[in-house]
């Protein structure tokens, strides 16, 4: 292997979270590159193949979604991984084989449970932006910022997520409106745009592989709250 047992998944891991940190990406989008990277690198050995594939199943079941498409590559990528061929191959310890053996059958197990994506184009899901969102603005919900600057500043944090898909624009609008409203931000730049986007918004133009119907009632919970506030202050 190119690297040790504990390396690969050490590497894997990190290559995961610069996707996600340092590229501003979404969970699903950071997988996909993460595999990406690792892909010629499966094809070395078995061993590789097993060490890699494992550790890319490990993290893509803490996502709360799995696309279709994924998710069977991976089962059948993990089912078919061989055991006999990797202790012949005997680049791992006894402990190291045993322990992977035991990490590819409790992955199979969560992947076979996960609940399924099928919208095809990488986006943030639901909770996912919404917490991402409530992230970045107490990240820069501090003195040194210019409370008109803050409207400005998320949308050019997540300009390219708001681009993408109108699921994703309405959850960055709506989760920015209540952190606004929460904290009594209702003089600053920026705000009456965001009412007028939630105003102009309906459910029934974000297609249904976007939002599951769950997630669908609780934004529109969430902006008809948003503006019911905005409209009481005028």
């Amino acid at each position: 292997m190119a690297h040790s047992y504990e390396e690969y998944s050490e590497y894997i891991n990190e290559t995961y979270n610069e996707f996600k940190e340092d590229e501003k990406m979404s969970n699903k989008e950071a997988i996909a590159r993460t595999l990406n990277e690792y892909d010629m690198s499966m094809k070395k050995s078995e061993t590789d193949k097993a060490v890699i594939g494992v550790t890319i199943a490990e993290i893509l079941v803490s996502h709360l979604r799995i696309l279709n498409t994924f998710k069977d590559y991976m089962i059948e990528t993990i089912s078919e991984l061989n055991f006999k061929l990797i202790e012949q191959e005997n680049k791992l310890t006894r402990e190291q084989y045993i322990d992977l053996l035991l990490r590819k059958e409790q992955v199979f197990k969560q992947l076979e449970n996960k609940p399924l994506d099928y919208y095809p184009r990488v986006c943030w899901y639901y909770e996912e932006l919404t917490d991402e969102v409530n992230k970045f603005f107490d990240q820069i919900n501090t003195g040194n910022i210019n409370k008109d600057e803050i409207v400005a500043s998320v949308f050019q944090r997540f300009e390219r997520d708001c681009k993408n898909t109108l699921s994703e624009k309405i959850i960055v609008y709506t989760t920015l409106a209540e952190n606004l409203l929460k904290l009594g931000y209702t003089k600053i730049e920026g705000l009456q745009r965001i009412k007028e986007e939630l105003q102009l918004f309906n459910v029934e133009d974000v297609r249904e592989e976007q939002l599951i119907k769950e997630e669908r009632m609780k934004l529109v919970v969430r902006i008809d709250n948003a503006l019911e506030q905005l409209n009481n202050i005028g």
